[in-house]
């Protein structure tokens, strides 16, 4: 009898780290290398504009075990305000970012980011509401 209760307290604590068929943490579709499509969502007009910049604008890769790098590199410690961190969960359509870079900077202070919010991530196609960057399309890299 204890080893039958001993199970079903097993089988409901994984499941309840599932919530609408995504794991909470890590979410399988995310993990792997993230390059911009150079599209922003306009909300005002309800469509995609391209960017035309002179500027790369960065890759991100999230990986299976929680970290998260920028152009191949740990993300947190390129980002001085701490809006990026070196390592991310993910539950309920939000990225939040942890183990954040300690480099306070006076300019960051007005702004405020708690992470991203995933609007879409479907095959190879993520679209984010990032902080500072608006609406921003990326594709997978395979």
């Amino acid at each position: 009898m204890r080893t039958l209760f001993v199970a079903i307290l097993m089988a409901l604590a994984v499941v309840s780290c599932k919530q609408d068929g995504q794991s909470i943490g890590v979410q399988e579709n995310l993990v792997g290398k993230w390059v911009p499509t150079y599209e922003l969502f306009d909300e005002s007009t309800q469509k995609w504009n391209s960017i035309q910049t002179l500027v790369a604008l960065p890759t991100y890769e999230f990986t299976a075990d929680g970290k998260v790098l920028q152009n191949d590199k740990p993300a947190g410690d390129q980002d001085c305000c701490g809006f990026i961190g070196n390592k991310y969960s993910y539950k309920a359509g939000k990225i939040t970012f942890s183990d954040f870079k300690i480099c306070p900077n006076v300019s960051c202070y007005a702004l405020n980011c708690d992470g991203w919010t995933v609007r879409k991530l479907e095959g190879d196609i993520m679209e984010v509401a990032q902080c500072q960057g608006g609406i921003m399309r990326y594709k997978k890299v395979k």
